[in-house]
């Protein structure tokens, strides 16, 4: 039945993936979990086409898969230490011309994020953020009692780099996503390094930290690494994660880029986790399958393009996003959406605080999922 945009947001069924808890749609980690029943049954994600978690709805390229598959053998057992970790390690160094001392790994970003926080911030050294932004700087903050400088996107969903300058003096860390997750917008190499240059130039024992999550998927004449920062100052790191264009969200891979002393000190305050071997032969084969992460951003970009084209048919406006997803203006809040969504068996994303009330992330699946995604939009919004 047609929902239309005067009443979506008035819809108060909701499928079994999702619970309420005050009021509010929560899609947890559980409802999306697959099982071997499932598996054995050839029900994909549950039936549910996920738009929600910014994962890849494609998987990782032929030969990562071929790669677990060669590699899944008695020689698992021998776990400590596990095979192929020192290897990725010096890939990653390699491929950046920077030392493997330059380079930290971990069983997903989440805990470098986390840890960075617990390492340079504490109750008189505050975090600098942008909001909505990733979360898990600011979370591991407000837990460990730290403040929080939580500077509003610009009205262009970009970050406001500028304002978060003006407050970082005496931080102990300030974050900067860019991509930024969930607007999908970029900041230029220009203005990352002025940037930098000027919280440093005022505060000079702040830690920057760039999150590089998705980068693999940013136009390269737009955005750059800001890999030379960290060559040049030793309180600035860099964050990237095998979970998006790499499609290993499953393995739990994530590695840090920067100074020996700053990545001993983050390893130090908070537990890396263990790249698993078969984590690490995926991740090491998909790094250095460069033809295939082009494939990949190229194929995003078709997706995305098809996915907004219709979303801007309907009226609805998307800021430019340089990432696998896209946070698009619906004049209403996104829980309405999302639950009328959801009674169709997509799942889009959670609520981004303060804009809430008007947009909402939308993670780029395949193609055949967003044609499907497309038509239950334009029932819900139509």
């Amino acid at each position: 039945m047609k929902t239309t945009r005067r009443g979506f947001f008035k819809t108060a069924g909701i499928s079994t993936a999702a619970g309420l808890i005050g009021g509010t749609a929560i899609l947890t980690p559980s409802a999306f979990a697959q099982t071997r029943h499932a598996m054995k049954m050839g029900e994909f994600d549950r039936g549910i086409i996920q738009l929600s978690q910014n994962e890849s709805g494609r998987g990782p390229g032929p030969r990562v898969l071929e790669a677990i598959r060669e590699h899944t053998s008695k020689r698992v057992g021998r776990g400590y230490a596990p095979d192929y970790v020192p290897e990725l390690q010096e890939s990653i160094a390699s491929h950046f011309n920077i030392n493997s001392s330059n380079v930290l790994l971990a069983s997903g970003s989440t805990w470098l994020l986390q840890g960075a926080v617990r390492a340079f911030c504490n109750a008189d050294k505050p975090l600098v953020t942008a909001g909505p932004t990733f979360s898990t700087s600011e979370g591991t903050a407000r837990q460990t009692g730290v403040p929080v400088n939580l500077i509003p996107l610009n009205a262009d969903a970009k970050l406001n780099l500028p304002e978060m300058v003006a407050v970082s003096k005496g931080a102990g860390l300030v974050y900067i996503c860019n991509p930024n997750n969930p607007s999908g917008t970029v900041h230029g190499p220009d203005v990352i390094d002025k940037t930098v240059r000027a919280i440093l130039k005022d505060s000079p024992n702040t830690h920057v930290h760039l999150d590089e999550a998705y980068i693999d998927y940013g136009d390269p004449a737009k955005i750059q690494t800001g890999l030379a920062l960290t060559q040049e100052f030793k309180n600035v790191f860099i964050t990237r994660s095998f979970s998006k264009a790499h499609a290993l969200a499953g393995m739990r891979i994530g590695y840090a880029m920067g100074h020996p002393e700053t990545l001993l000190a983050i390893r130090g305050a908070w537990g890396m986790g263990d790249v698993s071997m078969l984590g690490a032969i995926a991740a090491l084969t998909s790094f250095e399958d460069r033809e295939h992460i082009e494939w990949e951003r190229e194929e995003n970009n078709r997706v995305k393009a098809f996915t907004v084209g219709a979303l801007n048919d309907l009226g609805y406006e998307v800021p430019e996003s340089h990432t696998n997803h896209i946070f698009v203006d619906l004049r209403a809040p996104a829980r309405g959406f999302r639950e009328a969504c959801m009674n169709q068996k997509v799942a889009v994303g959670r609520d981004f605080p303060p804009w809430e009330n008007s947009h909402c992330r939308i993670s780029l699946g395949s193609m055949e999922e967003m044609e499907v995604a497309v038509r239950v939009f334009r029932d819900v919004l139509g």
